[in-house]
């Protein structure tokens, strides 16, 4: 049998160590929050609050704008904020030293969603231990939202979602280090009749699942004959 790892793909299969949500005062809401990323932000940050706010859309029918900061102090009203935990954009919402040395103690693949309340506004922390951990952030809240992630595809419910947004509170790391699927060849609705759109549809769906590996079974020499894929 032979496995194909694909390291860049991102997502997670099993996940613990969920927090509770604590109270959190909310003030009222009269326009969407704005999605805040970090000057400098990466590729995957950026991708990452791109989703967001296409999720938040999907569900509220309202279009946040996305801007890149300094620090908060740049942005009026609430925010959803989207950085990695060393981040000083991140750090900065977070005055309880418990909170600080629980930020910076996530793992390379731990997230963490979290209402913050500085200033009487009503912001959301969307952070993770890595730029790939980020954006199973992204996806986590977007759960939160109401979206479901699947293999084949996204369900986004019908009913339009008011504002103000969930209050969350919530930390997740996986349980296994590799999460993923390995599909099998010897069916007709297996990978050998994939085409590419299929290939790039399933790819997709994976970092929604916070699932990182992709494998394919195989079969070498001698039953009767090595399957193209190990040729």
């Amino acid at each position: 049998m032979k496995h194909a790892l694909f390291s860049s793909l991102i997502g997670v299969a099993l996940l613990g160590g969920a927090g509770h949500p604590v109270a959190v005062a909310q003030p009222a809401v009269t326009r969407t929050p704005g999605i805040v990323l970090p000057a400098g932000a990466s590729g995957l940050e950026d991708f990452a609050a791109q989703e967001v706010r296409r999720y938040l859309y999907l569900r509220t029918g309202l279009l946040a704008e996305v801007q890149a900061v300094d620090s908060l102090g740049d942005v009026s009203g609430g925010a959803i904020v989207v950085a990695r935990n060393d981040r000083g954009l991140a750090r900065g919402l977070l005055p309880d030293p418990a909170a600080k040395l629980s930020l910076a103690t996530l793992g390379e693949q731990d997230y963490w969603l979290k209402s913050v309340n500085p200033g009487g506004r009503m912001v959301t922390l969307i952070t993770g231990g890595s730029d790939v951990a980020t954006l199973y952030a992204a996806y986590g809240f977007a759960e939160k939202l109401g979206v479901r992630f699947y293999l084949h595809g996204d369900v986004v419910p019908d009913e339009r979602l008011s504002l103000p947004l969930p209050v969350v509170d919530e930390r997740r790391m996986p349980l296994f280090t590799l999460r993923g699927i390995q599909p099998f060849h010897d069916f007709p609705e297996g990978p050998d009749w994939w085409n590419q759109e299929d290939y790039l549809a399933v790819m997709a769906q994976l970092p929604k699942l916070r699932m990182n590996f992709f494998g394919l079974h195989t079969y070498p020499e001698g039953a009767p004959n090595a399957e193209p894929t190990v040729w």
